[in-house]
Protein backbone atom coordinates (compact mmCIF):
# COMPACT_ATOMS: atom_id res chain seq x y z
CA UNK A 1 0.00 0.00 0.00
CA UNK A 2 1.55 3.23 -0.83
CA UNK A 3 -0.18 6.71 0.54
CA UNK A 4 1.65 10.08 0.52
CA UNK A 5 3.21 9.42 4.02
CA UNK A 6 4.43 6.25 3.18
CA UNK A 7 6.12 7.13 -0.29
CA UNK A 8 8.11 10.20 1.80
CA UNK A 9 9.39 7.77 4.15
CA UNK A 10 10.69 5.48 1.31
CA UNK A 11 12.73 8.02 -0.39
CA UNK A 12 15.18 8.76 2.56
CA UNK A 13 13.39 8.82 6.32
CA UNK A 14 14.05 6.41 8.50
CA UNK A 15 10.96 4.24 10.18
CA UNK A 16 11.79 4.25 13.66
CA UNK A 17 10.62 0.29 13.49
CA UNK A 18 13.78 -1.68 13.20
CA UNK A 19 12.43 -4.48 11.48
CA UNK A 20 10.63 -2.00 8.39
CA UNK A 21 14.31 -0.50 8.20
CA UNK A 22 15.90 -3.64 7.97
CA UNK A 23 13.57 -4.72 4.98
CA UNK A 24 13.99 -1.68 3.68
CA UNK A 25 17.76 -1.80 3.48
CA UNK A 26 17.91 -5.26 2.22
CA UNK A 27 15.96 -4.22 -0.71
CA UNK A 28 12.87 -6.79 0.28
CA UNK A 29 9.67 -6.68 -1.12
CA UNK A 30 7.83 -5.78 1.97
CA UNK A 31 4.22 -6.81 2.74
CA UNK A 32 2.94 -4.33 5.24
CA UNK A 33 1.42 -5.12 8.53
CA UNK A 34 -0.65 -2.61 10.27
CA UNK A 35 -2.21 -2.81 13.63
CA UNK A 36 -6.13 -1.79 13.66
CA UNK A 37 -7.47 -0.33 16.95
CA UNK A 38 -10.93 0.65 16.68
CA UNK A 39 -14.44 0.93 18.84
CA UNK A 40 -16.88 -1.75 19.02
CA UNK A 41 -19.57 -0.38 17.77
CA UNK A 42 -21.10 -0.92 14.31
CA UNK A 43 -18.81 2.50 13.13
CA UNK A 44 -15.86 1.01 14.52
CA UNK A 45 -16.39 -2.29 13.07
CA UNK A 46 -16.98 -0.61 9.82
CA UNK A 47 -14.03 1.33 9.19
CA UNK A 48 -11.34 -1.53 9.62
CA UNK A 49 -13.46 -4.12 8.21
CA UNK A 50 -13.79 -1.97 4.92
CA UNK A 51 -10.50 -1.96 4.25
CA UNK A 52 -10.36 -5.83 4.99
CA UNK A 53 -13.01 -6.05 2.67
CA UNK A 54 -11.07 -4.48 -0.30
CA UNK A 55 -7.77 -6.30 1.17
CA UNK A 56 -7.15 -8.17 -2.42
CA UNK A 57 -7.36 -5.88 -4.75
CA UNK A 58 -6.44 -2.63 -3.07
CA UNK A 59 -4.17 -3.03 -0.97
CA UNK A 60 -2.51 -6.66 -2.23
CA UNK A 61 0.61 -6.66 -0.36
CA UNK A 62 -1.05 -5.35 3.03
CA UNK A 63 -2.21 -7.35 6.19
CA UNK A 64 -4.24 -5.93 8.55
CA UNK A 65 -4.75 -7.24 12.47
CA UNK A 66 -7.99 -5.43 14.06
CA UNK A 67 -8.58 -5.39 17.67
CA UNK A 68 -12.00 -3.94 18.73
CA UNK A 69 -12.16 -2.02 22.07
CA UNK A 70 -14.58 -0.30 24.62
CA UNK A 71 -14.57 3.59 24.50
CA UNK A 72 -11.97 5.15 26.34
CA UNK A 73 -9.66 1.80 26.75
CA UNK A 74 -7.37 2.88 23.91
CA UNK A 75 -4.28 4.36 25.65
CA UNK A 76 -3.97 1.40 28.41
CA UNK A 77 -4.62 -1.28 24.84
CA UNK A 78 -2.20 0.74 22.96
CA UNK A 79 0.31 0.52 25.36
CA UNK A 80 -0.25 -3.37 26.53
CA UNK A 81 0.24 -4.30 22.75
CA UNK A 82 3.01 -1.78 21.92
CA UNK A 83 5.33 -3.38 24.74
CA UNK A 84 4.59 -6.60 23.64
CA UNK A 85 6.72 -8.81 21.85
CA UNK A 86 4.44 -8.90 18.47
CA UNK A 87 4.50 -5.01 18.10
CA UNK A 88 7.94 -5.10 16.68
CA UNK A 89 6.62 -6.56 13.53
CA UNK A 90 4.17 -4.40 12.53
CA UNK A 91 4.74 -1.34 9.97
CA UNK A 92 1.87 1.33 10.89
CA UNK A 93 -0.89 1.68 13.53
CA UNK A 94 -4.26 3.10 12.90
CA UNK A 95 -6.98 3.97 15.26
CA UNK A 96 -10.39 4.49 14.49
CA UNK A 97 -13.70 5.96 15.81
CA UNK A 98 -11.47 7.08 18.84
CA UNK A 99 -8.54 9.28 19.90
CA UNK A 100 -5.99 8.90 22.02
CA UNK A 101 -6.85 10.68 25.89
CA UNK A 102 -2.92 10.61 26.59
CA UNK A 103 -0.31 12.98 24.44
CA UNK A 104 1.89 10.08 26.14
CA UNK A 105 0.11 7.57 23.34
CA UNK A 106 0.67 10.04 20.52
CA UNK A 107 4.50 10.49 21.67
CA UNK A 108 4.78 6.84 21.53
CA UNK A 109 3.61 6.28 18.34
CA UNK A 110 5.82 9.16 17.01
CA UNK A 111 8.90 7.39 18.51
CA UNK A 112 7.95 4.37 17.10
CA UNK A 113 6.50 4.19 14.26
CA UNK A 114 7.02 7.97 12.77
CA UNK A 115 5.07 8.86 9.79
CA UNK A 116 3.48 5.56 9.98
CA UNK A 117 0.19 6.14 11.83
CA UNK A 118 -3.03 7.92 11.36
CA UNK A 119 -6.52 8.48 13.34
CA UNK A 120 -9.81 7.83 11.86
CA UNK A 121 -11.91 10.07 14.08
CA UNK A 122 -15.18 12.58 14.44
CA UNK A 123 -15.73 12.63 17.60
CA UNK A 124 -16.34 16.47 18.98
CA UNK A 125 -15.16 15.88 22.11
CA UNK A 126 -11.43 15.00 20.80
CA UNK A 127 -11.30 17.27 18.32
CA UNK A 128 -8.92 19.63 19.97
CA UNK A 129 -6.36 16.73 20.49
CA UNK A 130 -6.47 15.32 16.71
CA UNK A 131 -6.20 18.93 15.35
CA UNK A 132 -2.10 18.79 17.15
CA UNK A 133 -1.36 16.16 15.28
CA UNK A 134 -3.30 17.28 12.00
CA UNK A 135 -0.55 15.69 9.64
CA UNK A 136 -1.88 12.49 10.71
CA UNK A 137 -5.65 12.61 11.39
CA UNK A 138 -7.73 11.66 8.34
CA UNK A 139 -10.47 14.37 7.92
CA UNK A 140 -13.92 14.55 5.46
CA UNK A 141 -14.16 14.97 2.24
CA UNK A 142 -16.92 16.78 2.12
CA UNK A 143 -17.18 19.33 5.20
CA UNK A 144 -20.98 19.55 4.72
CA UNK A 145 -21.59 15.60 5.43
CA UNK A 146 -21.31 14.89 9.37
CA UNK A 147 -18.41 11.97 9.18
CA UNK A 148 -18.19 9.00 11.02
CA UNK A 149 -15.03 6.53 11.20
CA UNK A 150 -16.71 4.49 8.72
CA UNK A 151 -17.25 7.87 5.62
CA UNK A 152 -13.42 8.77 6.95
CA UNK A 153 -11.94 5.65 6.18
CA UNK A 154 -14.10 5.70 3.34
CA UNK A 155 -13.24 8.83 2.13
CA UNK A 156 -9.43 8.22 2.04
CA UNK A 157 -9.83 4.77 0.64
CA UNK A 158 -10.60 6.68 -2.44
CA UNK A 159 -7.61 8.16 -2.33
CA UNK A 160 -5.61 5.03 -2.38
CA UNK A 161 -3.57 4.14 -6.12
CA UNK A 162 -5.70 0.59 -6.70
CA UNK A 163 -8.98 2.25 -5.59
CA UNK A 164 -10.07 2.34 -9.42
CA UNK A 165 -9.41 -1.50 -9.99
CA UNK A 166 -12.48 -1.84 -8.45
CA UNK A 167 -15.80 -2.52 -9.99
CA UNK A 168 -18.23 0.18 -10.50
CA UNK A 169 -20.64 -2.17 -9.13
CA UNK A 170 -18.52 -2.96 -5.90
CA UNK A 171 -17.71 0.82 -5.22
CA UNK A 172 -21.68 1.45 -5.42
CA UNK A 173 -22.13 -1.28 -3.30
CA UNK A 174 -19.76 -0.09 -0.54
CA UNK A 175 -20.21 3.15 -0.70
CA UNK A 176 -23.91 2.50 0.01
CA UNK A 177 -23.05 0.46 2.74
CA UNK A 178 -20.91 3.33 4.71
CA UNK A 179 -23.80 5.57 4.21
CA UNK A 180 -26.43 3.66 6.28
CA UNK A 181 -23.62 2.94 8.99
CA UNK A 182 -22.77 6.90 8.34
CA UNK A 183 -26.33 7.69 8.85
CA UNK A 184 -26.94 5.60 11.93
CA UNK A 185 -24.22 7.11 13.64
CA UNK A 186 -24.14 10.29 13.14
CA UNK A 187 -27.81 10.19 13.88
CA UNK A 188 -28.55 11.51 10.29
CA UNK A 189 -31.30 9.42 9.75
CA UNK A 190 -33.11 10.68 12.33
CA UNK A 191 -32.15 14.12 11.92
CA UNK A 192 -31.73 14.90 8.15
CA UNK A 193 -34.77 15.93 6.86
CA UNK A 194 -33.25 15.66 3.16
CA UNK A 195 -32.26 11.85 3.82
CA UNK A 196 -34.84 9.32 1.97
CA UNK A 197 -36.68 7.00 4.03
CA UNK A 198 -35.14 4.14 2.30
CA UNK A 199 -31.62 4.83 3.73
CA UNK A 200 -33.47 5.73 7.04
CA UNK A 201 -34.87 2.56 7.26
CA UNK A 202 -31.83 0.58 5.57
CA UNK A 203 -29.97 2.14 8.39
CA UNK A 204 -31.79 1.38 11.64
CA UNK A 205 -32.33 -2.50 10.26
CA UNK A 206 -28.46 -2.44 9.87
CA UNK A 207 -27.79 -1.94 13.26
CA UNK A 208 -29.96 -3.40 14.50
CA UNK A 209 -29.01 -6.16 12.85
CA UNK A 210 -25.29 -5.55 14.15
CA UNK A 211 -26.68 -5.20 17.74
CA UNK A 212 -28.61 -8.58 17.55
CA UNK A 213 -25.06 -10.74 17.32
CA UNK A 214 -22.63 -11.15 20.51
CA UNK A 215 -19.68 -9.37 19.88
CA UNK A 216 -17.48 -12.48 19.13
CA UNK A 217 -19.55 -12.94 16.21
CA UNK A 218 -19.84 -8.95 15.11
CA UNK A 219 -16.93 -9.10 12.85
CA UNK A 220 -17.66 -12.18 10.93
CA UNK A 221 -21.35 -10.36 10.54
CA UNK A 222 -19.57 -6.87 9.25
CA UNK A 223 -17.67 -9.08 6.68
CA UNK A 224 -20.88 -10.73 5.51
CA UNK A 225 -23.04 -7.51 4.60
CA UNK A 226 -19.58 -6.27 3.33
CA UNK A 227 -18.88 -9.54 0.63
CA UNK A 228 -23.06 -9.41 -0.07
CA UNK A 229 -24.03 -5.99 -0.02
CA UNK A 230 -26.91 -4.66 1.81
CA UNK A 231 -29.78 -5.74 -0.75
CA UNK A 232 -28.56 -9.25 -0.82
CA UNK A 233 -28.17 -9.97 3.06
CA UNK A 234 -31.08 -7.90 4.14
CA UNK A 235 -33.45 -10.24 1.64
CA UNK A 236 -31.83 -13.04 2.97
CA UNK A 237 -32.71 -12.01 6.53
CA UNK A 238 -36.35 -10.56 6.52
CA UNK A 239 -38.07 -12.94 9.57
CA UNK A 240 -35.08 -12.08 11.63
CA UNK A 241 -35.75 -8.56 10.61
CA UNK A 242 -39.28 -7.94 11.23
CA UNK A 243 -38.71 -10.19 14.53
CA UNK A 244 -36.05 -7.68 15.42
CA UNK A 245 -38.24 -4.55 14.94
CA UNK A 246 -41.57 -6.33 17.09
CA UNK A 247 -39.11 -7.07 19.87
CA UNK A 248 -37.78 -3.24 19.89
CA UNK A 249 -40.79 -1.93 20.07
CA UNK A 250 -42.27 -4.05 22.88
CA UNK A 251 -38.82 -2.97 24.77
CA UNK A 252 -39.31 0.43 24.17
CA UNK A 253 -42.96 0.87 25.40
CA UNK A 254 -41.96 -1.57 28.62
CA UNK A 255 -39.07 0.86 29.39
CA UNK A 256 -40.81 3.94 28.94
CA UNK A 257 -43.16 3.13 31.34
CA UNK A 258 -40.73 4.02 34.27
CA UNK A 259 -39.38 7.30 33.28
CA UNK A 260 -38.38 9.71 35.18
CA UNK A 261 -38.11 13.70 34.38
CA UNK A 262 -35.84 15.57 36.58
CA UNK A 263 -34.04 19.54 36.20
CA UNK A 264 -30.41 18.98 35.96
CA UNK A 265 -28.37 22.18 35.88
CA UNK A 266 -31.09 23.92 34.70
CA UNK A 267 -32.35 21.54 31.97
CA UNK A 268 -35.33 19.00 31.57
CA UNK A 269 -33.79 15.75 31.72
CA UNK A 270 -35.60 12.39 30.99
CA UNK A 271 -34.33 9.57 32.62
CA UNK A 272 -34.94 5.65 32.10
CA UNK A 273 -32.97 2.52 32.72
CA UNK A 274 -32.29 0.12 29.68
CA UNK A 275 -29.84 -2.40 29.12
CA UNK A 276 -30.51 -2.31 25.10
CA UNK A 277 -31.72 0.12 22.57
CA UNK A 278 -30.56 2.63 24.43
CA UNK A 279 -30.47 5.28 21.59
CA UNK A 280 -33.65 4.47 19.82
CA UNK A 281 -35.67 4.76 23.99
CA UNK A 282 -33.15 8.23 23.95
CA UNK A 283 -35.01 9.10 20.98
CA UNK A 284 -38.04 8.01 21.27
CA UNK A 285 -37.98 9.92 25.21
CA UNK A 286 -37.33 13.21 23.74
CA UNK A 287 -39.88 12.72 20.63
CA UNK A 288 -42.97 12.17 23.21
CA UNK A 289 -41.71 14.11 25.68
CA UNK A 290 -41.29 17.78 23.78
CA UNK A 291 -40.42 19.43 27.01
CA UNK A 292 -37.46 17.51 27.89
CA UNK A 293 -33.81 19.12 27.06
CA UNK A 294 -32.09 15.54 26.69
CA UNK A 295 -32.54 12.19 27.49
CA UNK A 296 -29.97 10.03 29.60
CA UNK A 297 -30.24 6.42 28.88
CA UNK A 298 -28.78 4.60 31.95
CA UNK A 299 -27.59 0.79 31.22
CA UNK A 300 -25.46 -1.43 34.38
CA UNK A 301 -22.42 0.34 34.17
CA UNK A 302 -22.58 2.93 31.48
CA UNK A 303 -25.01 6.25 30.20
CA UNK A 304 -26.46 7.05 26.46
CA UNK A 305 -26.68 11.07 26.68
CA UNK A 306 -29.26 12.96 23.62
CA UNK A 307 -29.78 16.13 23.37
CA UNK A 308 -32.11 18.13 21.43
CA UNK A 309 -29.71 21.24 20.60
CA UNK A 310 -30.48 23.04 24.30
CA UNK A 311 -27.60 20.53 26.34
CA UNK A 312 -23.88 19.68 24.89
CA UNK A 313 -23.85 16.21 26.61
CA UNK A 314 -20.36 16.01 25.10
CA UNK A 315 -19.37 17.95 27.50
CA UNK A 316 -21.58 16.97 30.17
CA UNK A 317 -20.63 13.27 29.41
CA UNK A 318 -16.74 14.65 29.57
CA UNK A 319 -17.21 16.59 32.88
CA UNK A 320 -19.13 14.20 34.61
CA UNK A 321 -19.05 10.24 33.30
CA UNK A 322 -15.68 10.35 32.12
CA UNK A 323 -17.07 9.99 28.30
CA UNK A 324 -17.48 12.21 25.51
CA UNK A 325 -18.77 12.23 21.89
CA UNK A 326 -20.80 14.86 20.02
CA UNK A 327 -22.73 18.18 21.10
CA UNK A 328 -26.41 16.15 20.63
CA UNK A 329 -25.15 12.02 21.39
CA UNK A 330 -22.58 10.97 23.67
CA UNK A 331 -22.11 8.32 26.42
CA UNK A 332 -20.16 7.52 29.21
CA UNK A 333 -19.18 5.29 32.54
CA UNK A 334 -20.65 4.85 35.58
CA UNK A 335 -18.53 4.23 38.69
CA UNK A 336 -20.92 2.21 40.18
CA UNK A 337 -22.44 -1.31 38.66
CA UNK A 338 -26.38 -0.14 38.94
CA UNK A 339 -27.26 -4.20 38.50
CA UNK A 340 -25.33 -5.05 41.99
CA UNK A 341 -26.85 -1.80 43.71
CA UNK A 342 -30.08 -2.57 42.67
CA UNK A 343 -29.59 -6.51 44.21
CA UNK A 344 -27.84 -5.07 47.26
CA UNK A 345 -30.94 -2.36 47.93
CA UNK A 346 -33.40 -5.78 47.06
CA UNK A 347 -31.58 -7.98 49.79
CA UNK A 348 -31.46 -4.21 52.21
CA UNK A 349 -35.54 -4.22 51.78
CA UNK A 350 -35.88 -8.05 52.77
CA UNK A 351 -33.63 -7.96 55.95
CA UNK A 352 -35.46 -4.81 57.11
CA UNK A 353 -38.83 -6.18 56.46
CA UNK A 354 -37.89 -9.65 58.21
CA UNK A 355 -36.35 -7.29 61.14
CA UNK A 356 -39.33 -5.34 61.25
CA UNK A 357 -42.05 -8.48 61.48
CA UNK A 358 -39.71 -9.80 64.52
CA UNK A 359 -39.73 -6.47 66.06
CA UNK A 360 -43.60 -6.46 65.62
CA UNK A 361 -44.15 -10.35 66.85
CA UNK A 362 -42.25 -9.51 70.33
CA UNK A 363 -44.65 -6.51 70.84
CA UNK A 364 -47.45 -8.79 70.27
CA UNK A 365 -46.50 -11.09 72.67
CA UNK A 366 -48.87 -9.88 75.78
CA UNK A 367 -50.68 -11.93 78.62
CA UNK A 368 -54.19 -12.46 78.42
CA UNK A 369 -54.70 -9.98 82.01
CA UNK A 370 -52.69 -7.03 79.73
CA UNK A 371 -55.26 -7.78 76.73
CA UNK A 372 -58.30 -7.67 78.97
CA UNK A 373 -60.28 -4.83 80.94
CA UNK A 374 -58.80 -4.47 84.43
CA UNK A 375 -62.30 -5.10 86.49
CA UNK A 376 -62.86 -8.26 84.48
CA UNK A 377 -58.91 -9.17 84.48
CA UNK A 378 -59.44 -8.53 88.40
CA UNK A 379 -62.53 -11.30 88.55
CA UNK A 380 -60.54 -14.36 86.48
CA UNK A 381 -57.58 -13.69 88.56
CA UNK A 382 -59.96 -14.37 91.76
CA UNK A 383 -61.81 -17.22 90.17
CA UNK A 384 -58.44 -19.24 89.33
CA UNK A 385 -57.13 -18.66 93.37
CA UNK A 386 -60.17 -20.86 94.38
Amino acid sequence: MRTVKQEFNRQGTSHANPWYNGLIQGGTTMTERIKIFSHNDLDGFGAPYLLQAVQETVFPDTTFDIDNIGAGRIDEYFDRWLHSPEAGSFTDVYIMDMTPDSEHTFQELNANFANHWLVFDHHESEAEARQKHAANVVTQADADVNPSAASLAWDWLTTQPRFDQLSADRRRDLAYLIELIRAYDTWDWQNDPNMSQEVRVAADEFDQLFWFYPLSHSAEFVEQVFAQGWEQYRQQNDLLVQTLNDRRDHYLKGHLKDLMIEEIAGHKWGIVYASDYKSEIAHRLMEENPEVDAAMVVAPTSVSLRSNGKVDVAQFAEQHFRGGGHADAAGGRLDVNLIQVGEQAVIDFVKEKIANQAEEAKEEETTLADSLDPELAAKMAALFKK
